[in-house]
């Protein structure tokens, strides 16, 4: 009878062990970012080590990807236990399952966390080409961003508002340093590149040679809102590159951190708190982390385009629920 007890006593040690062990595995969640050393990397980094020490028993790492939206979209939606960061035009794509962006299918189970710091698209030429407005390139060689992210959707678009085909201009693509040289040796009219203030080309080129950047014009605002309200038109402040001395109506695009609907909500609601909170902590791990805070995301509040998470919606209504 002894040798029984005894044994199924061990039998209830290892199921509560073989449960605590699974309970614990499921406290270890994911953030998938971008490319190791850029931003949206040092973002997830951040975002991890600052979940990791504040949410006792919740571990988080980081991990590298490609940070497009394909990518990072269907690894959150696989996984509760994995959240993601890329663009919201991307999250929009993906929840209606649109082709052209490279999704096969809609991915309906991902909601908002927060939304970040956003990718900027510069139009630039240099002044000896005589190009004074973007309505000025038909004919000219372009450069373009790498066909597929979001910085070459937005490109084609500006360019079709301006009624401008591909067979109006001739289109290269190419990287963001590769325009630069090429605008300064002559091989191209316009280039077009992405990222934050300053963005690296547009220092390039603008302390090398006598830069001109064009300005998205104003009677293009209201089809360009109504045809994309995922991306929104901004203003580069006058003097922040070498001889711009106009503000400069730009396209941007938001970064935001989803999580899968399927993340208990109790949790989200911890992590989105956490994240509201700690805004300044992650500026100090990188510039654009400051970008990232509820104030940021009042505008999705505000104006919805992609639905939050259940979780992340309890904090933000006890912020702003009037």
């Amino acid at each position: 009878m002894k040798k029984a007890k005894r044994v199924f006593f061990l039998s209830v040690l290892a199921i509560a062990i073989m449960w605590a062990g699974a309970a614990a595995a499921a406290e270890n969640l994911v953030i998938v970012s971008g490319n190791s050393g850029g931003t949206y990397y040092y973002i997830g980094a951040g975002m991890a080590k600052i979940l990791s020490d504040k949410l006792p028993g919740v571990e988080f790492t980081t991990e590298a990807t490609t940070g497009s939206p394909v990518e990072n979209g269907t690894y959150t939606s696989e996984s509760p236990e994995t959240l993601g960061i890329f663009t919201l035009d991307g999250a929009y794509s993906a929840m209606r399952g649109d082709p052209t962006r490279g999704f096969k299918k809609p991915i309906k189970n991902i909601g908002l966390i927060q939304s970040g710091h956003d990718l900027i698209l510069y139009w630039m030429t240099l002044k000896e080409t005589g190009i004074q407005s973007l309505a000025d390139l038909k004919g000219k060689r372009v450069g373009l961003p790498v066909a597929g992210n979001t910085a070459y959707y937005q490109a084609i678009a500006i360019l079709e508002e301006y009624g401008l085909t591909k067979n109006d201009y001739k289109g290269l693509f190419m990287t963001y340093a590769e325009q630069a040289d090429a605008l300064k040796d002559g091989n191209l009219d316009v280039i077009c590149t992405g990222g934050g203030i300053p963005q690296a080309a547009a220092m390039d080129v603008s302390t090398t040679k006598d830069a001109v950047f064009l300005s998205i014009g104003e009677d293009k605002f209201a089809a360009l809102k109504e045809k994309y309200p995922y991306w929104w038109i901004s203003r580069i402040p006058a003097n922040v590159y070498r001889g711009q001395d106009k503000p400069v109506n730009v396209f941007t695009s938001q970064v935001c951190l989803f999580a899968n609907l399927e993340l208990e909500e109790e949790l989200a609601y911890k992590i989105t708190k956490t994240l509201g909170e700690s805004t300044a902590e992650l500026k100090e791990i990188h510039t654009e982390g400051g970008k990232w805070s509820s104030a940021t995301t009042k505008r999705l509040y505000d104006e919805p385009v992609a639905p939050f998470h259940p979780g992340a919606l309890k904090y933000y209504n006890e912020l702003w629920k009037k």
